[in-house]
């Protein structure tokens, strides 16, 4: 009879026991759950200044901030994946973020800016390996109505299907601003035969202009601060007829420019910068031939005649997906800038891509640009003429 009191306790000790362990369970369960979802709000994204005043001050620029559907992405949804065991991994791999926290590698702009390259392309890389794990949350290639998009949208995505392609070989800098020139490309920044260059651009400066500004009518395109590696291949193209310019073809040589040569001037010209104004004069140090000479490195487009909201409306759907939303271009993809440019120019541009005489992106570009109205275009013109007035 004890033996049997004895096994009767020691069964209510277990079972009380195993309650005990089942409520603890829950409570620790619930308590990891309840803190790794704390953790994928907003407020908690952006509680550090780091975070704050650099990537949160570019995402509310952004279509996942504010879009005509109302529908708003935040941090967690782009950077954290749905399942969780994969959930867990990024919480785990996001304890080296908090070092670079806690360190301070990152506490001003400036560091940040040197680090962005690397924290973005650890980024890329991870969305590259997933298929766009989190971008196909919200968007499928599968199920999109190809017929309701932007027209050039609407063709790469197509391909894209077709291809397997994914998300981010496309879309880097949907939210945030893509790693500056200096960093993207840290070593071809390198020191350049400064002299040299100016000897090659002597000969490009009789079109172009003696700091690649162009000609104000747009018959010869600025050249200054374009992209780098853009430029030359614009050359390359000049030099193997893929492009033709009369002007252009006693120059575009291989005796006239050398590959090392296409390498310096388009190095060259990427370093110059253009303001948009001149700076405010100082009585006491004004020197009036110092501001005629810097007079001519000015450049601000005129304004293009064409209705500037309707061209903001149609360049944001039409453009923005590959120019920028500010006409920035895209360095990653050699796509140019656009700002800055001269309106007659990028015209005389556009009528070329619509005859088929100059290559766009695909040979059926041309028929998009034909789709497209001449007071589209005009309106397209007079937005991006006001785009350097900031």
């Amino acid at each position: 009879m004890i033996l049997s009191s004895l096994k009767a306790i020691n069964k209510k000790n277990s079972l009380f026991a195993a309650v005990i362990f089942f409520i603890a369970g829950i409570v620790f369960w619930g308590g990891f759950n309840t803190f790794m979802e704390a953790t994928n709000t907003l407020p908690f994204c952006i509680s550090c200044h780091e975070m704050e005043s650099t990537v949160y001050e570019e995402y509310k620029h952004s279509v996942h901030f504010t879009n005509p559907s109302g529908v708003r992405a935040i941090c967690s949804d782009c950077h954290v994946p749905k399942d969780w065991v994969p959930k867990v991994i990024r919480k785990i791999r996001a304890t080296k973020e908090l070092y670079y926290w806690i360190t301070g590698e990152i506490d001003t702009r400036e560091k940040f800016e040197a680090k962005r390259l690397e924290l973005a392309s650890r980024v890329w890389d991870s969305m590259k390996a997933t298929d766009s794990r989190e971008c196909r949350n919200c968007h499928q290639l599968s199920v999109m109505e190809l017929e309701h998009q932007a027209r050039f949208a609407a063709r790469i995505h197509a391909d894209a299907l077709d291809k397997g392609e994914t998300c981010i070989d496309c879309h880097k800098g949907i939210t945030h601003k893509l790693p500056q020139l200096e960093v993207l490309s840290a070593e071809g920044r390198a020191e350049i035969d400064i002299e040299y260059a100016e000897e090659i651009n002597d000969t490009c400066a009789g079109c172009h202009g003696e700091f690649g500004e162009g000609s104000i009518d747009g018959e010869y395109p600025r050249l200054a601060g374009l992209n780098e590696e853009y430029l030359a291949s614009q050359i390359r193209h000049f030099k193997t007829r893929k492009r033709l310019n009369i002007s252009m073809l006693p120059y575009a040589t291989e005796r006239e420019l050398p590959e090392e040569d296409v390498h310096l001037i388009a190095a060259y010209l990427s370093r110059i910068e253009l303001p948009t104004k001149l700076p405010p004069i100082v009585e006491e140090e004004f020197d009036a031939l110092a501001r005629l000479e810097a007079s001519g490195r000015v450049i601000n487009i005129a304004r293009y005649p064409g209705d500037v909201e309707k061209g903001r409306r149609f360049y944001q759907k039409e453009c923005a997906g590959c120019h920028g939303s500010a006409g920035q271009g895209d360095e990653s993809r050699k796509f140019p800038q656009l700002t800055g440019q001269y309106s007659n120019y990028l015209n005389r541009q556009i009528n070329n891509f619509r005859q088929g005489e100059r290559l766009h992106d695909d040979p059926r570009d041309a028929d998009i640009f034909k789709s497209f109205s001449d007071v589209e275009i005009a309106d397209m013109l007079a937005y991006m003429s006001i785009m350097d007035d900031g």
